[in-house]
């Protein structure tokens, strides 16, 4: 099979990386021209050192070359890029299956599942869960949930092993909620251990995020299920308690007292909860929902709100 994967990260490297081994064809299209071509030639991913592209990996920051001959596509570019990438990516298409794996949301407070639908023509899936790039690229057991329609069984076979198993899910409403959500919770999880709390402090915030994601997925169609399974909680607790999580790292960062835009410079990767909090307020008035977690990560990050005077607050 033929697959073009759409971002060059450490999440898109890693996949890549488990289909190659799968004895899939590969291409990836990397934004940056300079990083492409480092990939292409050293046959590595900058943010997972270490771990070698295979032969069967193809990159390049040429749209039209990447997608030529895809049987199935990878949108894995950081969620606000998601638009600006669908969009580029438009004029190449065909009907070819679109798989998900941005976590976040559109402008507007939209599902990235609706945005990607407005240019293509074919079916569109979502493929999320508890999997760092870090552990994925080298093989380390872990479960993924792709959700959507009907084909998922043939895309599923062609994405499973024995080291990375996935799940079956119809619920691609309910799955991109809990993905984009989770990474504030893990921002919130990240300034408690900044700030000094402690395990039950945090065990408190957890649950009642958890129960605040739930309702928020739910309002917007998704089904209560969905958020305790692999792409609800199982994420939730690899993203909040995790040392690759990126989120987390931002949150212990802003608990220790340092400024977000210092935290950010210096940082690699990009961590798309910080987009993600951003939106909350958005969020809340779509859903006429009191979202007291939620909202108290926004207003420690943004409005100065002191972590105790924010736990008051739940």
């Amino acid at each position: 099979m033929n697959i073009t994967i759409l971002g060059g990260g450490s999440w898109g490297s890693a996949l890549a990386i488990h289909l190659a081994k799968k004895k899939h064809s590969v291409k990836i299209w990397e934004f940056f021209p300079e990083q492409a071509q480092h990939m292409q030639e050293k046959r590595e991913c900058p943010l997972l050192p270490g771990v070698k592209l295979s032969d069967k990996i193809f990159v390049s920051s040429d749209m039209k070359t990447t997608l030529t001959n895809a049987d199935v596509i990878f949108i894995v570019v950081p969620s606000d890029k998601v638009e600006a990438a669908i969009e580029k990516a438009a004029p190449f298409l065909k009907k070819e299956p679109i798989i998900l794996c941005s976590k976040g949301f559109a402008s507007k407070m939209r599902l990235l599942s609706d945005v990607v639908k407005e240019h293509s023509s074919g079916p569109v899936y979502c493929l999320y869960g508890p999997t760092h790039a870090e552990e994925v690229s080298r093989g380390v057991f872990s479960g993924l949930v792709l959700a959507g329609g009907e084909g998922k069984e043939k895309l599923k076979k062609a994405i499973e092993s024995s080291l990375l198993r996935v799940d079956l899910s119809d619920d691609i409403v309910g799955v991109q909620v809990a993905a984009g959500l989770k990474n504030v919770l893990a921002i919130f999880i990240g300034i408690l251990s900044g700030a000094g709390f402690g395990d039950n402090t945090s065990a408190y915030v957890l649950t009642r995020g958890l129960q605040e994601i739930k309702t928020v997925g739910v309002k917007w169609g998704g089904k209560t299920d969905t958020f305790y399974g692999l792409a609800g909680i199982g994420d939730i607790i690899v993203t909040c308690e995790s040392k690759h999580s990126r989120n987390r790292h931002i949150g212990e960062q802003v608990g220790k007292g340092r400024k977000l835009a210092d935290v950010l410079a210096e940082m690699k990767m990009v961590a798309e909860g910080v987009t993600t909090v951003k939106m909350v307020p958005s969020l809340q008035e779509k859903f006429h929902l009191p979202l007291p977690v939620m909202m108290s990560v926004y207003a420690i990050m943004f409005e100065g709100l002191s972590v105790q005077k924010a736990l008051e607050r739940i």
